[in-house]
């Protein structure tokens, strides 16, 4: 039925293009405009002018690479990863695959630790809770964004709580996206196809103006399957391999209006909706008391807001202020059959609901370039926990923390101080932010709760000196920190039969970061022939009061139980080196070249162990080719990832087993596009094109080295995508 929609659709959009375009004449498919950073210093920025290091992705990327979410989005990316595992997860234990791709891990740190924002909002935390696990990387879809940036390295004294390690924020598309100078309308549609899950993508969007407002209407619709691995063994049971069958769907809506109103002067109303569902049989989880294992999870995000823009006005040189509201809900329900014992279910869920404003302004006096502003929200997090047969002691529905109004705020002060004509660029900045929790009374919340509240100072200092039109020197120090979630600070479940229990800790503290990076940059450097572009850099991080769970006290006795607690109970010290660099030759000729190596170390009660959850080093070659008239094009990716060494997995609890390692590994992925006419694109690629068998790091961490299924943590063999695109 896939491949049915699929040649349907790319008949249809040939059938409309082709006798009625003008082939393409000179147009340059592989532009080399420097794309804008917004999230380095909140301001338009050119990555190489940025004082830190940040990743500009741009839809015309995504678009070559064949990207579908975020794993893919990252997997030339060395220093960053995406942690997804296999679907092998059970009904009441387990939670190995749940959360799909979970989010980022930028520079060895993950989870809620890095920022995420989705046109300036917060994408909602990550929760885990028993069975439960909500990851954070499935509330959005790629086809609708117009570019992705990642920034490595602290971001709280922009944007507060969560940016200890770095942030990522998603940009969605604008009608003038779509709309050339002089046209009242444009549309495009695009079809694509992965072999890996057999996934098919539908998109469809269009824009027009008329006077001074203009509009967008965009919708993708992704279906696919399991994605496939390595594996051999099928069959039931826990000695299986093989993926476990899986349907998944998932729509996604992005409508916006801009009107500008004055010259420079605009508002902008936006309204965009997501959902996507995943139902599994988990083959894997069957044994001689479970028959049956089936997985129906779903993710709902629908947001708004409400904005305005303006340039040259009274006092400032630009300067904006946005009201938004947004509501998250994720349900995951198993169906465990099970004999001779009572079958029974799991339902849970985890909601959140938002509601926040910010706003900021700009002003160049001198050589200062001012940038002022400040942001509020309230969260309302809520998980409920329900099914049928609950544990001993136990009643559905129940919640692991009360519902909570969690708010934050802050202000924020940042010079850009231009000297020497501007080529040495000095940026200072300041954040001050307070944030609060809030519970009430709440009837599923059987355990005791408490309020919260405290703030927090956050400086950044960086540095830019261009000391001639080719060679560039920055750094930057910088400080970030998280706040506790609501499910840290008040956290109670109660199993005294079994000697346990847990409990809230009002005392929490934030998660606090100091990280430094030097580097030196290259552009515009005529080398070999070419016009040649990169960077190197070095950093070292430090994190201080990591909130863990851990046992406080108690001897797991119905009389002395164990308590369960989240404490300050880490510290963790990163440093590595990173270089890239890029090369483009007139003939149509161009390279890439990426390198990421880090190491950690993590103290707990003065007990000082390897950090496993840093990427092995990772180097990215490639080759590409832009026909100069822009017909047709392509590029050769070769990415290497070395072996994790044993001695880097302690504390990772494989005990005497120890932890799979893996092996070097080398994938050559192939990718090539041809402009059929100037409206029409068709894009094919050969992904892992010499069908390596291979497991990334971020995956299989913590598995141990002497498990039977490893061969389930693989990633898929070779594999094809395509594309086709049509633009009017």
């Amino acid at each position: 039925m896939r491949t049915l929609l699929l040649s349907a659709g790319l008949a249809a959009l040939t059938a409309a293009a082709s006798p009625a375009l003008a082939q393409t004449a000179g147009r340059q498919e592989a532009t080399r405009l420097p794309p804008v950073s917004v999230l380095a210093t909140r301001t338009e920025t050119r990555p190489d002018e940025a004082p830190a290091t940040v990743s500009v992705i741009t839809d015309r990327q995504i678009e070559a690479e064949l990207v579908t979410d975020i794993k893919d989005l990252v997997r030339f990316e060395p220093g960053v990863s995406v942690v997804s595992q296999p679907q092998r997860f059970g009904a009441a234990l387990g939670t190995t695959g749940r959360g799909g791709n979970e989010g980022f891990t930028i520079r060895g740190m993950g989870g809620d630790r890095v920022l995420m924002v989705i046109d300036g909002v917060r994408v909602p935390d990550g929760f885990t809770f028993g069975a439960q696990s909500v990851g954070r990387g499935g509330y959005a879809d790629l086809d609708l964004m117009k570019s992705v940036e990642i920034l490595r390295g602290p971001a709280s004294a922009l944007y507060g709580s969560d940016g200890v390690a770095g942030a990522v924020a998603f940009t969605t598309r604008d009608p003038s996206d779509l709309l050339r100078d002089g046209e009242s309308f444009g549309a495009r549609a695009r079809v694509g196809y992965s072999s890996a899950d057999e996934g098919l993508t539908a998109s469809g969007m269009m824009a027009g103006r008329s006077g001074a407002v203009s509009g967008l209407l965009a919708w993708t619709r992704r279906d696919a399957s399991e994605t496939e691995t390595a594996g051999t063994v099928g069959g039931t049971g826990a000695a299986r391999t093989e993926a476990n069958p899986m349907d998944l769907t998932s729509d996604a809506l992005l409508a916006k209006a801009v009107w500008d109103f004055a010259p420079g002067q605009s508002l902008r109303l936006t309204y965009d909706y997501f959902d996507s569902e995943m139902t599994a049989d988990v083959l894997s989880g069957r044994s001689a008391t479970v028959t049956r294992l089936l997985a129906d999870d779903t993710t709902t995000r629908e947001g708004w807001s409400l904005g305005w823009r303006g340039e040259d006005g009274p006092g400032f040189d630009s300067g904006g202020l946005t009201v938004y509201g947004q509501t998250a809900e994720t349900r995951q329900y198993t169906f465990e059959g099970r004999t001779p014992a009572v079958d029974r279910t799991r339902d849970n869920t985890f909601d959140n609901e938002v509601f926040g404003v910010s706003a900021d302004a700009t002003r160049t006096l001198g050589v200062h370039r001012l940038t002022v502003g400040g942001d509020w929200s309230r969260t309302t997090q809520q998980g409920v926990r329900s099914g049928t047969v609950p544990p001993a002691g136990e009643t559905f529905p129940t919640s692991a923390f009360p519902k909570t109004d969690f708010t934050l705020a802050g202000v924020f002060v940042q010079d850009e101080i231009s000297l020497l004509g501007g080529d040495l660029r000095i940026i200072p900045a300041l954040r001050w932010d307070r944030y609060e929790l809030e519970t009430a009374d709440d009837p599923l919340y059987p355990g005791p709760r408490a309020d919260q509240s405290d703030d927090h100072i956050s400086p950044k200092l960086g540095v830019v000196w261009w000391t001639g039109d080719h060679l560039g020197l920055f750094g930057s120090w910088g400080e970030g920190f998280k706040a506790p979630t609501p499910s840290q600070v008040n956290n109670y479940f109660g199993n005294l039969a079994y000697g346990y229990t847990s409990a809230p800790n009002p005392d929490l503290k934030p998660e606090t970061s100091q990280s430094v990076e030097l580097g030196v940059r290259l552009r515009d450097l005529t080398l070999f022939g070419a016009e040649v572009s990169g960077q190197a850099v070095v950093f070292r991080s430090d994190y201080q009061d990591f909130i863990s769970q851990q046992v406080v006290s108690g001897s797991f006795t119905p009389t002395d139980p164990a308590v369960y607690q989240w404490i300050n109970f880490t510290d963790v010290e990163i440093q590595g080196f990173e270089a890239r660099a890029n090369a483009w030759w007139d003939n149509g000729v161009s390279a890439r070249f990426a390198f990421a190596w880090a190491e950690g170390e993590t103290t707990s009660a003065g007990v000082t162990t390897r950090l496993p959850t840093i990427d092995p080093i990772k180097v990215v070659l490639g080759l590409g080719y832009d026909e100069p008239a822009g017909r047709f094009g392509g590029q050769l990716i070769t990415t290497w990832s070395q072996a994790k060494d044993a001695a880097d997995t302690d504390g990772l609890g494989c005990y005497a087993a120890g932890c799979a390692t893996g092996d070097d590994f080398a994938l050559v992925d192939l990718t090539a596009y041809w402009n059929i006419t100037d409206q029409v694109t068709a894009r094919a690629g050969v992904l892992n094109l010499l069908d390596e068998t291979y497991s990334w790091w971020s995956d299989v961490r913590g598995v141990a080295a002497s498990s039977a299924v490893l061969d389930a943590y693989t990633q898929p063999g070779r594999n094809f995508g395509l594309s086709l695109a049509l633009r009017y």
